[in-house]
């Protein structure tokens, strides 16, 4: 910013394309996993569980992306530290490792335990 506080073009395009990162890389993320031409680019199981949305998930990833844009903008400014990246890997385990697991779509069985016959009683007169 100059020193009278107004914004130069420089800074400008910066926030703009910030602002373009921030908000609309998610949202084609989004739109091209629903969209039909893109079926090979599916990133839905990661905020949907059995045929529905996570809100856990959805908030993990939100907070994820805010967290990955934070890092950006601070490697622009040269103002990133060391455990900065220490706690972006934690975030990075946690969704590689939902990347990973194995896909299930039905729920988990419940296999049946067998109770045992009650005691036979005698006949009645």
């Amino acid at each position: 910013m100059n020193d009278d506080g107004i914004i130069t073009l420089k800074e400008a395009i910066f926030l703009f394309f910030f602002v373009v990162l921030v908000f609309g890389v998610p949202a084609l993320v989004v739109w091209a996993s629903y969209a039909k031409r893109f079926a090979s680019f599916d990133m839905s199981t990661l905020w949907v569980h059995q045929d529905r949305i996570d809100k856990f998930a959805v908030v993990f990833m939100g907070t994820w992306w805010i967290h990955s844009c934070s890092m950006i903008l601070w490697a622009l400014l040269k103002t990133v530290q060391t455990q900065d990246y220490a706690t972006y890997m934690g975030w990075g385990i946690a969704i590689l490792a939902k990347m990973w697991a194995p896909k299930s779509d039905s729920p988990p069985e419940i296999v049946p335990t067998a109770l045992p016959a009650p005691p036979a009683s005698p006949p009645q007169p």
